[in-house]
């Protein structure tokens, strides 16, 4: 039975409840002040005295310690090693690179839609591509629900923004390219060792930079046939295959892949590769630090890492993406090879895909037969 009492002067009454809970086996009489409540007879003081003997009644403590607020830099690391999509890799670079810097000092329930919204603009003023910002973007929005689903947030700031303040998406149709074909062996050798090989495929084959890294030694059989098959990105599926049932894709293979890659694939043959193996394995620490997670092969940031002082030291001044992938699509329009063969080498769903975003390169030249006149 919960009991109301007040105390103190006339003008500044205060309302206590005297209750007994029972407490690691004995049964103790407390006592609480209610904040808020200066008279014990009205209407918040007696559903604040009905719930308090509910409480009681079923066992539990009406005033349970408040739950401790984690900071959000351990549940971005928690978010960050269960991620299991097809972007996980990547995710969890940004999520190094991008959100732990900026928010692991905060708590949870203090972030705010202001606090997303100076981040977004501080974004909009930075270097990073629209693409990247959106990217960030998603992720924490992603991070917001994973919280809520799990009890830790009631609320999602980042769904709160209107479409027309985040960062605008913009399709990169006229990017820079490595014109220079002479520069393509001296950045290799400048990258040295896997990463020299890895970008020669990238730059002559169109793959993107997580489908070389997870290039396994089965993909490699049809070499002879002029062909590669491409069935991973890093360790998850192809950005293509968005329901993870094992898509793959076929890449043209450049007609000189066994002078600059017939001696490793003999190298990883000898040290034991089998076809689910990777053909490029990363070694042990990069950068300093040691290998954490069970993933063997090359991690984005330690290849951007590489490559911006790469192209730094060679002149170029470009990204990975568009001296490798970007190049390779530009460079096959450019010398007449037909739209839909391009698109088919590089895995777009559609001719439609490419020519949006290189239509400029698309050749222009009809024959004769179709431009022909009244007479």
């Amino acid at each position: 039975m919960a009991t109301l009492r007040t105390r103190g002067p006339r003008n500044a009454r205060r309302v206590y409840v005297r209750y007994e809970y029972v407490r690691d086996g004995v049964r103790q009489q407390l006592e609480r002040k209610l904040d808020g409540i200066a008279n014990p007879s009205s209407y918040e003081a007696k559903q604040e005295l009905a719930r308090i003997e509910r409480e009681v009644q079923a066992g539990r403590d009406p005033f349970p310690p408040p739950a401790p607020v984690k900071a959000v830099g351990a549940l971005l690391e928690q978010f960050r090693d269960g991620l299991t999509n097809r972007s996980a890799v990547d995710d969890r670079c940004r999520i190094n690179l991008h959100l732990l810097p900026r928010w692991k000092d905060h708590q949870l329930d203090a972030v705010a839609l202001p606090d997303v919204m100076d981040w977004i603009d501080d974004l909009a003023g930075g270097e990073l591509s629209v693409q990247t910002q959106r990217h960030l973007v998603n992720l924490l929005s992603r991070f917001f629900s994973w919280c809520i689903l799990r009890g830790l947030a009631t609320i999602n700031p980042v769904k709160m923004i209107p479409n027309g303040a985040k960062p605008a998406p913009r399709a990169v149709s006229d990017g820079p390219w490595l014109e220079d074909d002479s520069l393509v062996p001296k950045l290799m050798t400048t990258l040295g060792g896997d990463l020299g090989t890895m970008f020669y495929l990238c730059n002559r084959a169109g793959v993107r930079l997580g489908e070389v890294c997870g290039l396994r030694m089965g993909d490699l059989e049809w070499l002879k046939d002029g062909t590669i098959r491409v069935g991973h990105s890093y360790d998850g599926p192809l950005k293509e295959d968005r329901r993870g049932v094992g898509k793959v894709k076929w890449v043209p293979a450049p007609d000189d892949i066994e002078e600059h890659l017939g001696m490793h694939l003999k190298i990883r043959k000898l040290q034991g590769a089998k076809a689910d193996d990777l053909v490029f394995v990363a070694p042990v620490r990069e950068n300093g630090r040691p290998r954490v997670s069970s993933w063997l092969g090359y991690k984005r940031e330690y290849v951007d890492d590489q490559w911006r002082e790469a192209a730094k030291a060679c002149g170029v001044a470009l990204t990975w993406y568009e001296a490798t992938r970007h190049t390779f699509v530009t460079r096959a329009l450019k010398a007449g090879v037909t739209l839909d063969e391009v698109s088919a080498a590089v895995g777009h769903s559609m001719p439609s895909v490419t020519k949006r975003h290189y239509d400029h390169y698309v050749r222009k030249e009809f024959s004769p037969a179709l431009r022909r006149g009244l007479g």
